[in-house]
């Protein structure tokens, strides 16, 4: 009886997800598998298709123009990710330390609103105020006569001002995990700290570092994640300007799928960056493994 009440559990179980192991496989693994197969296939006039082996990824990985679309969103990503997962450190800490509770939810409120924004949306608003005559941050600099900045129209100065986007957009999502994970660690610690004299720096240092871990990985995942996946905002401001200085690795996938019809070169692309981000997360969770609960 015992096993066969276990026997239905388990079925039932797995009837409440079968709906949702189905959507996942028809929207994401299908589409991944016919990636696979895609890439080892060569497009031919006329319609025709044929097995190309290796020979698509070839022709991706001697491209230039893939190179650098590689280091431009490799760039914006290590730059954002080192942003965004240090002030939002910061602000959660901040956050957190606030006595008041109706105060912290002011200010988290006011620091989480710009994730409800698309960056189809948050580009225009930026490119406006990178403005290099009438942008806002370059009309304070001239009434301070400081020299303006060409910021998005300037190929050293295109990515970091992307990141600026990046990071008003994305940061409030990393201070709410963060939050979480703070608001989960014992009150004790601190209190055993500040008996054995430990304050500020010292005790965020050697306390709630260590136990922020597991959300500072999770953040900086994220973040990698979405970094990798740059398209939309360099679409509304630069298209990969100027001179290609901001061309990332998605717009390469883009042209190379809808503006060229080169699917197999496409496809070579989605599986690059699945295979990149899928070792980067194995590598991190093995860093991160048995380091959740160090002090």
């Amino acid at each position: 009886m015992i096993f066969n009440y276990t026997k239905k559990i388990k079925v039932r179980g797995f009837l409440f997800i079968l709906p949702v192991v189905i959507y996942f496989g028809l929207i994401f693994y299908l589409p991944l598998v016919k990636s696979f197969d895609l890439s080892f296939k060569e497009f031919l006039p006329r319609g025709k298709v044929q097995f190309a082996g290796f020979k698509t990824y070839q022709a991706v990985l001697s491209d230039p123009l893939f190179w650098d679309s590689i280091k431009h969103t490799a760039l914006f990503t290590l730059l954002s990710v080192i942003f965004v997962v240090i002030l939002a450190l910061i602000i959660a800490i901040g956050l957190y330390n606030l006595s008041s509770s109706v105060t912290r939810n002011f200010y988290t409120m006011f620091f989480v609103l710009p994730t409800l924004v698309s960056f189809a949306a948050a580009g225009p608003i930026w490119e406006w105020i990178f403005h290099s005559q009438f942008g806002l941050i370059n009309l304070l600099l001239t009434a301070l006569g400081i020299p303006t900045l060409k910021f998005l129209n300037d190929s050293v100065q295109v990515i970091p001002s992307l990141v600026v986007i990046n990071v008003w957009v994305r940061m409030g999502f990393a201070v709410l995990i963060i939050m979480a994970g703070l608001q989960s660690i014992p009150s004790s610690f601190f209190e055993a700290a500040r008996v054995d004299g430990a304050s500020g720096l010292k005790m965020h240092w050697n306390i709630t570092l260590p136990l922020l871990v597991p959300q500072l990985a999770v953040v900086s995942l994220l973040e990698v994640i979405y970094g990798f996946k740059v398209f939309d905002v360099v679409v509304v401001t630069t298209q990969g300007g100027p001179a290609g200085a901001s061309y990332m690795l998605l717009l390469y996938f883009y042209d190379n799928a809808f503006r060229f019809y080169r699917t197999d070169r496409a496809s070579v692309v989605a599986v690059l960056m699945f295979l990149a981000l899928l070792v980067f997360s194995i590598i991190q969770r093995r860093i991160v493994r048995g380091r959740r609960y160090e002090v």
